[in-house]
């Protein structure tokens, strides 16, 4: 796992941390120093924003906050360096003094970088900012940090999020895949995404286009609640076209990143990402993947982690059912249907949904969809769950003329009952709560 993600080496630290002397960095304790507050300080800061409102856990958060925005810190970097130092705030004095235990930890030239942005801004100042952006900032031990995140092994070690930060006591599924949905692909994410929040899942994923967003749109559009793990900070809004989706997952959900904010979307960011992905799940859902989708790296962190993985199969020689048929082929659980990712979870998971059974809760909701549609949306369904139809062929089975039959078949297209596969042809999506 850990040469999946492995960090651009010209972004960690200089030399290998884990040969350095630790005794270089012990018994530096000592009195204040320039750019080191005091406790009180710091506590002063977060009160208001942290649930816990412990003075311990704002000094550690405001450290570590601090440090993750140092220029050149990486993510593969900071805890291990937290660790040499003996903690957070032992680091910060270490390296805002400056000298040969900085220089031992970081490098000589990184230690003078970072010990002149010790100086220009202390960890106080660096939370009131992000607290004035709305950002809050995740540290373990805090309670607010996601148990089953903390429980991998590399969690980050500090998360940066805008919204509603994730609660323990509801289950998480992940639902990732490629950028380059097909129009199936596209709808088979929404579906999950929605049918997930309507039985109390939340739903985590990338913001990527393609599966990724798909998955939060139909979640977002049940009312549900779910986390968007990005590659940057939580300040940027990246991929671009999906400044929209962003908001509303702030608004009704969470944004989440261990890359401090301002921090660009580079390549090597994405698999770290995809561990926070796995990490926050209970389980992995993949919906199209080629065989070097990112979505397959998320998919065997999980494995490694003890988490389930499941996929949705595709047609065979299609190179985005490349990657899901195979991690089928390997034995990962095949997804036809909603009760196909609850049957996998946990019963102390299932328990959280609370009264009546997911299966109850997922039929209740398909009658209710047959209840809502006209006569001639149901005639549309029923033809179409015979098999993919053209619009004439449609035309000719149900006597109806082509424009009634369009504007059924954009209604049945946003409920996710239909989809439109290439060449003009459309069928029906599996009902994800369906059995037989």
């Amino acid at each position: 796992m850990e040469a999946a993600y492995k960090a651009n080496p010209g972004s960690a630290t200089s030399g290998d941390l884990g040969e350095r002397d630790a005794s270089l960095a012990s018994g530096v304790r000592g009195p204040e120093v320039s750019g080191v507050p005091r406790d009180s300080d710091l506590a002063r800061e977060q009160k208001g924003t942290d649930r816990t409102g412990e003075g311990e856990e704002s000094t550690e958060s405001a450290y570590r906050a601090a440090l993750a925005s140092l220029p050149g810190m990486s993510v593969l970097s900071l805890p291990k360096l937290i660790s040499l130092a003996g903690g957070s705030r032992e680091l910060w004095e270490i390296l805002a003094r400056g000298g040969e235990r900085a220089a031992a930890l970081a490098g000589r030239d990184r230690a003078i970088v970072w010990a002149g942005a010790c100086h220009a801004k202390g960890p106080a100042e660096v939370l009131e900012e992000l607290g004035r952006a709305g950002i809050r900032v995740i540290v373990p031990g805090d309670g607010l940090y996601p148990p089953l995140l903390a429980s991998i092994y590399d969690p980050p070690a500090v998360l940066f999020a805008r919204g509603k930060v994730p609660e323990a006591d509801r289950p998480y599924v992940a639902v990732v895949g490629s950028r380059r949905a097909s129009g199936y692909g596209a709808f088979v994410a929404m579906t999950l995404g929605e049918e997930l929040a309507r039985l109390g899942i939340a739903v985590v994923s990338g913001a990527a286009y393609g599966v990724d967003g798909k998955a939060h749109q139909g979640c977002l559009r049940a009312g549900g609640y779910t986390v968007a793990v990005l590659g940057c900070g939580v300040d940027r809004v990246y991929p671009p076209g999906h400044a929209r989706l962003l908001r509303q997952v702030a608004e009704c959900g969470c944004v989440l990143s261990e890359f401090p904010p301002g921090t660009k979307p580079l390549p090597w960011h994405f698999p770290y990402r995809n561990r926070i992905i796995a990490g926050l799940s209970h389980a992995v859902v993949v919906v199209e993947a080629s065989r070097k989708s990112g979505a397959l790296i998320t998919a065997e962190i999980a494995l490694e982690e003890g988490r389930e993985v499941m996929a949705v199969p595709g047609p065979i020689g299609n190179p985005l059912s490349l990657g899901t048929n195979g991690l089928i082929q390997k034995g990962a659980k095949l997804v036809m249907e909603i009760g196909d990712i609850c049957e996998e979870l946990p019963w102390e998971v299932l328990r959280m949904l609370g009264p009546g059974s997911w299966r109850d809760k997922a039929l209740s909701q398909e009658v209710k969809e047959e209840e809502a549609l006209s006569e001639v949306e149901a005639a549309c369904l029923e033809l179409l769950r015979g098999g993919p139809c053209s619009l004439d062929r449609l035309a000719a089975k149900t006597g109806q003329p082509a424009g009634e039959l369009l504007s059924c078949l954009s209604s049945l297209t946003l409920r996710g009952l239909v989809g439109e596969e290439a060449g003009g042809r459309y069928m029906a999506l599996p009902i994800m709560g369906e059995n037989g």
